[in-house]
C-alpha cells in the first residue's frame, strides 16, 4: 500500500504545489502525493511554467483548503512555509509531521518585471524542493536530516547575499563595509596587482567596479578572443565583464550574473558610466543560471564559487550552458588540506571566501564526474600571503588557484 503525503502551506499556490508535483514525478509508484494550504489562493502561473520545464505538468492542479483532506489518513506531512507550520493542526493517527520550509518565490520576485528575472527565484525553490523529494524516503525512516542541511543551505546563501550586499551599498570596496569579505587592508589596486591586474586595466574601468572582492585574475587564463560570448559568475561590480567587454569587442557579448540586487544595480550603473553596449547584468544564482542551453563561450568567475553551499549544481549549469569546445577559467579559493570543524561552520569564514573552499581533489573529481575535459588547477602558493589578511588562520588552510577545462 502507498504511503500518503501531503505538503502543506499557506495558499496551496506554489510551494506545496510544486512538492506534490516532484513527488508523483519521482516517487509515483511508492507515495501517493497531496497538497493544501490554510486558504485558497489559486495556482501560480509562474509555478506551472518553472515546473513545466523540468517536464512535470501542474496545469489541471488547483488550490485545496485542508477541511477538503480531512477524510485522508497520511504518514507524513511537510508544512513547507512558516504560516502553515504555525497553523498546522493536530493529525490524528500515525502522521509524522515536519516543517521545512522554503523560500517564497513570489516575495523575492517583488519589484521585478523582467520575465526571466522573476523565473530565476522559481527555479532555484523548485530545485531545492526537488533535491528534498528525491529522498523523502529517508527522512519518513530515518530522521530530519535533510531538512537541517536544507535550512543550513539557505542560511548560507542568505548570510552571502546580505554580506555583499551591504558591500555594494557602503559604496567603494569591501574593505569600506563593516563586515569582513574576500578583501584587504591595503589600497584596491594595489591588491589588484598583487592579484595580476595591470595598472591599466585597473584604471580602465569605471571608478567603482573594482570592490578588491577576487583572489585572481582569470581575464590571464581566458585567452578572450573577439566576438565570443561569456558569462561571468558571481560578476559584483562589473571589474572583469567589463575588461572581458574590451577582449571580445563589439563583435562580442558578456553576461554577468549576480544574486544579489544591490551589486546587479551598482553594475549596470558602472555600464552606463563606461558607455559599454556589450555588456548585460541579470540577477539570478550561478547554481540556476538565467541563460539557455550551448549558449556562450567561456565562463570566467573570481572568487565566488567557494561561497556555493552546492558547487555540483554550479559546474552542472556552467556545463549545460557552455557551447561544445567552450571553457571555464576561474580563480577560485581551494583547500589544500581539510578545514577544521570549527572554520568550516564558521558563517563569517564562509562569507570570507574561507569555510566553502573544497579541496583540490574534490574539485577535480566533480569536473569530470559532470563530463569537463582537459581538467586542470592550478595552486598559487604566492596567493597565502594574500589571503592571511582575510581571515585568522586562513593562510594555513586554503589559497587561490587557477581552475581550468573544457566542454568537449
Amino acid at each position: 500500500m502507498k504511503k500518503k503525503v501531503l505538503f502543506l502551506c499557506t495558499g496551496n499556490s506554489c510551494r506545496s504545489q510544486m512538492a506534490e508535483g516532484w513527488l508523483r514525478h519521482l516517487h509515483g509508484q511508492r507515495f501517493e502525493a497531496f497538497s493544501a494550504g490554510i486558504a485558497k489562493h489559486g495556482m501560480n502561473q509562474y509555478a506551472i511554467q518553472a515546473m513545466k520545464e523540468i517536464g512535470v505538468d501542474l496545469s489541471a492542479h488547483h488550490s485545496k483548503l485542508l477541511s477538503e483532506l480531512e477524510s485522508l489518513e497520511f504518514d507524513l506531512v511537510v508544512t513547507v512555509c512558516s504560516n502553515a507550520h504555525e497553523s498546522c493542526p493536530l493529525f490524528p493517527g500515525k502522521a509524522k509531521v515536519v516543517h521545512v520550509p522554503f523560500d517564497d518565490p513570489p516575495a523575492l520576485a517583488v519589484g521585478l518585471s523582467d520575465s526571466e528575472e522573476i523565473m530565476v527565484p522559481y527555479r532555484r525553490v523548485r530545485d531545492q524542493i526537488g533535491e528534498f523529494v528525491k529522498s523523502i524516503d529517508k527522512l519518513i525512516d530515518r530522521g530530519n536530516s535533510m531538512e537541517i542541511k536544507i535550512l543550513h543551505d539557505d542560511k548560507i546563501k542568505s548570510q552571502v547575499s546580505q554580506r555583499y550586499g551591504s558591500i555594494a551599498k557602503a559604496g567603494n570596496s569591501c574593505c569600506s563595509a563593516s563586515a569582513s569579505g574576500c578583501c584587504q587592508p591595503d589600497g584596491i589596486q594595489q591588491v589588484s596587482e598583487k592579484l595580476g591586474y595591470s595598472s591599466d586595466e585597473v584604471s580602465s574601468v569605471p571608478e567603482g567596479a573594482n570592490m578588491g572582492l577576487g583572489c585572481g585574475n582569470p581575464q590571464a587564463i581566458a585567452s578572450l578572443k573577439p566576438g565570443e560570448n561569456v558569462l561571468d559568475l558571481g560578476s559584483g561590480g562589473g571589474f572583469d565583464c567589463f575588461l572581458a567587454a574590451k577582449a571580445v569587442g563589439p563583435s562580442g557579448m558578456v553576461i554577468g550574473v549576480d544574486m544579489t540586487p544591490e551589486m546587479l544595480s551598482k553594475a549596470r550603473k558602472n555600464a552606463v558610466n563606461g558607455g559599454y553596449s556589450n555588456v548585460d547584468f541579470r540577477l539570478g544564482e550561478i547554481e540556476h543560471l538565467p541563460l539557455a542551453d550551448n549558449s556562450v563561450d567561456v565562463i570566467i568567475s573570481n572568487c565566488v564559487i567557494n561561497l556555493s553551499p552546492d558547487k555540483e549544481s554550479v559546474f552542472r549549469e556552467a556545463f549545460r550552458v557552455l557551447r561544445s569546445n567552450g571553457r571555464i577559467a576561474v580563480s577560485d579559493v581551494v583547500a589544500f588540506k581539510p578545514l577544521t570543524e570549527e572554520l568550516r561552520n564558521n558563517l563569517d569564514a564562509y562569507c570570507g571566501c574561507i569555510a566553502g573552499a573544497a579541496t583540490v581533489n574534490e574539485l577535480e573529481a566533480m569536473l569530470k564526474m559532470i563530463g569537463f575535459a582537459n581538467v586542470r588547477i592550478e595552486i598559487k602558493p604566492e596567493s597565502r600571503n594574500v589571503v592571511k589578511d582575510w581571515f585568522k588562520g586562513a593562510e594555513d588552510f586554503v589559497c587561490s588557484a587557477n581552475i581550468m577545462a573544457s566542454k568537449p
